[in-house]
């Protein structure tokens, strides 16, 4: 995926405690922006340009860490799981590592 645009995604936390430090449990994905729909593509723009400061996670819920490149460019933030639209989510596949 190197040289194209595309989105990395964590998810985080959650009963499990997916991505904490020293945790084995991993779950992540990558998808080319060019992949996304147009609805999708939005959401994520707007989460990138929104205000996160009230973005409050619920106990035992999941956030997500998205990363997006574009050349040399690189952006992220974290948002509730209930932010994220259902194409990034369903990147996201669980590893032991």
């Amino acid at each position: 995926m190197a040289n194209q645009n595309h989105v990395r995604i964590e998810r985080l936390g959650g009963f499990a405690g997916f991505g904490q430090p020293g945790s084995h449990l991993k779950s992540k994905g990558e998808i080319l922006t060019s992949d996304l729909s147009d609805a999708d593509l939005s959401a994520l723009d707007s989460l990138f340009d929104g205000d996160l400061s009230k973005d409050e996670p619920l106990p035992d819920s999941f956030r997500y860490r998205i990363t997006r490149k574009s050349g040399s460019s690189e952006q992220t933030i974290e948002v509730s799981e209930h932010n994220v639209p259902l194409s990034l989510k369903n990147a996201v596949k669980d590893t032991l590592e």
